[in-house]
Formats: C-alpha cells, sequence, structure tokens
C-alpha cells in the first residue's frame, strides 16, 4: 500500500475518532446542561410563585391598614358632622326664639329636640352638660328639672371625661376625647370604650357631644374588610384566607363566613402561628382546592396582623407548578434531541467531508478539533463563550453556537445578579457578624462612612465605631432582643475613624442556618444630617442648654410619667441675681460668659438620668430632676446655690454677695397633687417671685 494511501486512512482515521469524541463531548456537555438548566426551571418558577403569593398577602396587609385608617376617619368625620348637625339645630332652636321665650323655654326645646335623635342602632346619641358639670341631656334623659352634679364622674379607667369634655370645650371649642360608658340598650352595667365628640354651645355655656362604642366601629370595619378579602381571587386557585390567633376561622375556603368558626385541623393552626412569630413564612401542608373535595399539597405564607389578632394567609398548589415545570423540562428536552440530531447530521457530513480531503486537511481538520474540545472546557467550567474566530468550519461554528446559546442566559442572570450586588455594595451600609459578633463581611458603604477599611473591619466587632457615650445597657438590650430571634430596630450613634459622629438607622436580623442562628445581618441609613437638625432645634444657641421649646415637650412627658407612677416630681425655677445691674457694669458679653459659666455649673451638677437642665430664657434656667423624699430635694436645689456663688464670678453691684449668685423656686409635690404641667410651672414661678421678695440668694419652696 502506497505510503499516500495510509497517510491518508491514517489521517482520515484520526480525524474520525477526533471528531467522534467532539460528538460524545458536546452530548455530555448539552445532557448536564440539561440537567442544571432542569433543575434551576423548577427552583426558580417555585420563587416566582411564591414571591407572588407572598406580594398578595402584603398587599392585603397593606389594604387592611389602609381601609382601617379610611373608615376611622369617616368615623371621625361622621361624628363632627352629627355634633355640628345637633349645634345648628341648638343654635337655630335659640336664635328663633331668644327675644320671644325664657331661657327655661328654650332649653326645653333643645333638649326635646335632640333627646330622640339615635343613630347606631340607637347606641349612638346626643348628651349636653354644662360646663360646670351640672347634666343636662344625659344617657338620653333629660336632667333639667334636676340638679344632677357629674362633675367628678370617672370611668372604668378612673378619667374625669366630664371634666376633660368641658376642658375642650372652654379652650378649643371642639374637639375629640376617648373615654368609657354603658351601652344604653344594653343593661349589664359594662362600661366600653367609646370615642367621644363635643362642641362649646356658648349661650348656655353647654357642651353638646355625641360618641361611637370602638368595639362596634372596630366590628363594623372588620365586618366590611373580610367582606373585600373574602371576593379576592387570582390564578386558578389562588384565594387569601384569615384566621384569628384564638383557632377561630374569620374567610376560609374563598368565602367569609357568617359567624367565626373553630378552626378544626389542630396542627395546621399551630403551624401557622410558628410561622406568624418568625415575622411571617412559607409552610407546606395539604389542602383541597376550592370547589373539590381532593386535597393537594400546598405552599402557602402567613403574616399576623397583630392589632386585631389576624393571620393572613395564601397560598400555591405544587401540583400546578409541577405541570409549568414538566411543560418548560419537556420544551428543552426537545430542544436537547433537536441539536442533538442537528449534531448528528453535522458529524455525519464532516466524515464524509474528511474522508474526501483528509490528506490535505488532516492537520488543519486536528487543529480545528483541538480549538474546539479546548473551547467547550473553558466553556463548561467558567461558562465562558466559545470565540468562533478560531474555528475555520462553518460546521464547528454551529456546534459552538448552540452551547453559546444555552450559556447566552446563564450569563445574562448572573451579571444581572451581579450588577444588583454591586448596587447594595455601594450604596447600602451593611453588615454581617458571626454569632459572637465579629465582623466577617462588610460593604463598601460601611467602610466609606466608618473610615476604616475591609481588611481593618474584618475579624473586629462592632466596638471599632462604638461611641462613648452610647451606654453599656443600650448594647445589652439590643444582644437580648437579637438572641430571642426579635429583629431590633434603632438609632445609634457611631464614631468614624478620624474621630467624627454619625447617627445611623438600623435594621438587624438573625441569619438562620437549620432554625438555628448563625449570625447577623445589618442593614444601616445615615441620618445624621438629620439628628443635627433635631439637635439644634431643642438647644440653646449661647448655653448648648437644652431651650424652651425642649422644656415644653419634657415636663408634660415628665409630668404624665409620675401620673402614672403616683411619684414625687421635681422642678426649679432659677433666677440669676441682679443680672441686668451686671449687664449695665460688665457689658454684654460679660453678661453671655456669665451665663455660660452657670449653664455649664447645672449641667455637672444634673448628669444622673432623669435629670434635666434647660434655659428657660434671658437669665432664667429650669431644672427638672429626680429624688426619693422632698427634703433631699431641697438639699439638693441648696447645693446649686452654693456651687454657683462658688464660681465666684465678680458681681460689686449686687446687693446679696460680691459674687454672681441665684434666686431658685422649688417645686416638690406628689404628682396626684398636682392639676397638670401648668400648675407645676405656675408654683415655681411663684416660688421663685417669693425668694426675690425676700432678699434674693436663697431658696423658697412649695411642698
Amino acid at each position: 500500500m502506497q505510503l499516500s494511501n495510509i497517510t491518508s486512512r491514517t489521517n482520515f482515521t484520526i480525524a474520525f475518532i477526533s471528531i467522534f469524541f467532539t460528538f460524545i463531548i458536546s452530548l455530555y456537555f448539552q445532557f448536564e446542561n440539561f440537567k442544571e438548566e432542569s433543575n434551576l426551571i423548577q427552583k426558580d418558577y417555585i420563587n416566582i410563585k411564591k414571591r407572588e403569593v407572598k406580594t398578595e398577602v402584603n398587599k392585603v396587609y397593606n389594604q387592611i391598614e389602609q381601609k382601617e385608617k379610611e373608615i376611622n376617619n369617616h368615623i371621625k368625620e361622621l361624628l363632627e358632622k352629627r355634633v355640628h348637625l345637633a349645634h345648628t339645630i341648638a343654635t337655630s332652636i335659640y336664635n328663633d326664639n331668644v327675644n320671644i321665650k325664657t331661657d327655661k323655654e328654650i332649653k326645653y326645646l333643645i333638649v326635646t329636640a335632640l333627646k330622640n335623635i339615635s343613630f347606631s342602632s340607637k347606641r349612638a346619641y346626643f348628651f349636653i352638660n354644662r360646663n360646670d358639670g351640672k347634666a343636662i341631656l344625659f344617657n338620653t334623659k333629660s336632667k333639667l328639672n334636676e340638679n344632677t352634679n357629674i362633675w367628678n364622674l370617672k370611668d372604668k379607667a378612673g378619667k374625669l371625661f366630664i371634666q376633660e369634655q368641658s376642658n375642650i370645650a372652654l379652650k378649643k371649642d371642639e374637639g375629640f376625647l376617648k373615654t368609657h360608658f354603658v351601652k344604653p340598650d344594653l343593661k349589664d352595667g359594662v362600661q366600653y370604650p367609646k370615642l367621644t365628640y363635643v362642641k362649646m354651645f356658648k349661650p348656655f355655656n353647654w357642651h353638646i357631644g355625641t360618641g361611637e362604642y370602638i368595639d362596634d366601629m372596630t366590628k363594623e370595619i372588620q365586618e366590611t374588610i373580610l367582606k373585600d378579602i373574602a371576593s379576592i381571587r387570582y390564578g386558578l386557585h389562588g384565594y387569601i384566607f384569615v384566621n384569628r390567633v384564638d383557632r377561630k376561622a374569620l374567610v376560609f375556603n374563598g368565602e367569609k363566613l357568617k359567624k367565626p368558626k373553630e378552626y378544626k385541623n389542630i396542627d395546621l393552626f399551630n403551624l401557622q402561628m410558628e410561622k406568624i412569630r418568625n415575622g411571617g413564612d412559607f409552610f407546606t401542608y395539604n389542602f383541597k382546592k376550592l370547589n373539590t373535595s381532593e386535597e393537594f399539597e400546598k405552599i402557602s405564607y402567613v403574616k399576623s396582623y397583630d392589632k386585631w389578632g389576624w393571620i393572613i394567609g395564601s397560598g400555591l398548589y405544587t401540583d400546578e407548578v409541577k405541570k409549568h415545570i414538566e411543560i418548560r423540562k419537556k420544551e428543552l428536552q426537545n430542544n436537547i434531541t433537536n441539536q442533538s440530531i442537528s449534531l448528528v447530521l453535522v458529524f455525519m457530513f464532516l466524515s464524509l467531508l474528511v474522508y474526501l480531503i483528509s490528506k490535505q486537511m488532516s492537520l488543519k481538520l486536528e487543529n480545528n478539533i483541538s480549538n474546539l474540545v479546548n473551547s467547550f472546557r473553558k466553556a463548561s467550567r467558567k461558562n465562558q463563550k466559545i470565540n468562533t474566530e478560531l474555528l475555520t468550519y462553518d460546521e464547528f461554528e454551529d456546534l459552538a453556537n448552540s452551547l453559546n446559546k444555552t450559556l447566552k442566559s446563564r450569563n445574562k442572570a448572573i451579571i444581572k445578579q451581579q450588577d444588583y450586588l454591586e448596587i447594595i455594595n455601594t450604596h447600602v451600609i451593611t453588615s454581617s457578624t458571626d454569632i459572637e459578633g465579629d465582623i466577617t463581611n462588610v460593604s463598601d458603604a460601611f467602610c466609606e462612612i466608618s473610615g476604616y477599611t475591609r481588611e481593618e473591619l474584618i475579624g473586629k466587632s462592632h466596638n471599632i465605631v462604638r461611641h462613648p457615650s452610647v451606654s453599656k445597657e443600650f448594647y445589652e438590650n439590643m444582644w437580648k432582643d437579637l438572641k430571642a430571634g426579635e429583629i431590633w430596630r434603632g438609632e445609634i450613634l457611631n464614631l468614624r475613624k478620624n474621630g467624627e459622629e454619625y447617627w445611623v438607622d438600623t435594621i438587624i436580623q438573625a441569619i438562620y442556618k437549620k432554625d438555628k442562628i448563625e449570625g447577623y445581618t445589618a442593614i444601616r441609613h445615615d441620618i445624621t444630617d438629620k439628628k443635627k437638625v433635631e439637635y439644634l432645634s431643642i438647644t440653646d444657641e449661647l448655653t448648648k442648654l437644652k431651650n424652651r421649646r425642649f422644656f415644653n415637650k419634657i415636663i408634660e412627658k415628665e409630668f404624665l410619667r409620675a401620673k402614672r407612677n403616683n411619684s414625687l416630681i421635681n422642678f426649679m425655677m432659677i433666677d440669676i441675681d441682679y443680672f441686668k445691674k451686671y449687664n449695665d457694669r460688665y457689658g454684654h458679653q460679660s453678661g453671655d460668659e456669665a451665663l455660660k459659666e452657670v449653664a455649664n455649673a447645672l449641667k455637672n451638677a444634673t448628669k444622673r438620668a432623669g435629670d434635666y437642665t434647660f434655659r428657660l430664657g434671658g437669665e432664667e434656667f429650669g431644672v427638672l430632676f429626680i429624688s426619693k423624699t422632698s427634703k433631699q430635694a431641697k438639699e439638693f436645689s441648696k447645693n446649686i446655690l452654693k456651687i454657683i456663688e462658688d464660681l465666684k464670678i465678680k458681681h460689686e453691684d449686687s446687693q446679696t454677695s460680691k459674687y454672681i449668685t441665684v434666686s431658685i423656686g422649688l417645686v416638690s409635690k406628689q404628682s396626684n397633687k398636682l392639676k397638670d404641667e401648668n400648675e407645676l410651672y405656675k408654683l415655681a414661678d411663684e416660688s421663685l417671685y417669693e425668694a426675690k421678695e425676700k432678699g434674693r440668694n436663697q431658696v423658697v419652696v412649695k411642698e
């Protein structure tokens, strides 16, 4: 046999074997891609459907909140309109008869006109009281001819609601209040929560009002919302269900029940309760479809509406998901089969072509095969597109394009995910820690705001940015919540690497693995500018003490807290003695410096939690502080006198000392002996005035 024939046959055999193995490799990669794509289709489709279900539940949750607000606002508007109507009726009767009838006769006409008007199945009615506490129209009965004084009438919460109604009428002319009162159509003597609206009727110093019982309002709201929920449908079998946390079904199997029904499947109900404790989650169980009795596997998502004790949920049936997935898999399988047939045809064509030109193209063919195999390997390992420019023959280029098509969709998803992660990394202040609190990962945004590099942060705790002014108890309480699996939200003051302060609004959530906490992830929002604005709005520019605006908020808050606890409340009003003379002699600039020194001394003397120091205006300061007894409060006030004089700020025009001194009016009383914070302020002002009258540089106390 000639050498050329042997060479030709050898080249052909080698080329044939190379093409054959290329064909096998291609089929192998196609098969592997098919398996991976099948798994991805199933996972992605289920996740899409779960997101749809979760979106529907959250949509209903948001609709409940919005609907409740709308109905509440409507009821408030209705109460206001009813009272305005009654006021108009009373005003009209008064104006029509003021010159022709006596006051007694006019009052009788007004009461008679209003007492028989009722709403809401006769549970809502008009009432009239005189602003000194005398009942006029009380519980649908006229009291004109009776001397019934209800000024000190309390509801079951201890609220003096007649006094509060009068206070609203006299000070505001009209307004809302919440109280408790019996229902006239029930004889059970029970007081129910009630929303009331009152308006001043000036001709007789009356206030006219009406109200709605809050439980009736809530029931009406819930009934309306449940009807709306029961009508929701999406997809073939998609609907919303609602249960109560006391194991009562409200919307079941797509229908609103006429009466709440006991939820029979205890295990399924307990599973729902378990999921809402974690803020809402998915779970799997078997349940029948609408209008069928056969049960199917179902994945549902539940979330609690805590205000009403509702469990809101919806789900998807996995058999429908599986049908869709099977269709998609079949399409993918047909694609693979068609591509394989194409490869077989290409293989046969190439074999014939190689046989005809093997002698001339054997080397070139081997190079092409080698390039093709290498490209397949790179594509399988790195999802890298095959470079068709390295291939000479169209047939091999077709093979490469087939694989490139399968890679294209995958690469798009990967790029999209990478872009999304890059946006988060650049713009969202995030960090993750292990269960011990050591940082395992941070975003670029975290590095930028803290001033530390990623290398400086990884492996450290968040103490690296902790501000020294934040108490140890603050972080102990945070960790207590986190270790209990709760989501922690709050504002934190931190410290940059360069020593600058910054504030972040923070959400921290546990990371679970097999129902066990393995770490924590935090997302933050920079609120430094907001906190600076807040600080400036409540701070006196000269002394850096809290200003009058902050004082007005805190004194009301602290007074109410003391009222609730029935505890002692202490308030000092402090005035610098002969400060006008000081300014006249030493100048206003020196006067400002003196104010700063006095403010600083007061600040240093009131560092305990619960102590507040304010500049009320000019040379007047206020101190709201805590003590166990009035005796301790007096001693503290006298100590303030000494601290100010010990500053030894020279004041030659003072008539009490050669140094700056202060006069102090102190109120130290049990909160239940005071009407409100205005009385507290008034008593302190009177005490300060008395201290000045008695010669200044002293404390006058009201106990």
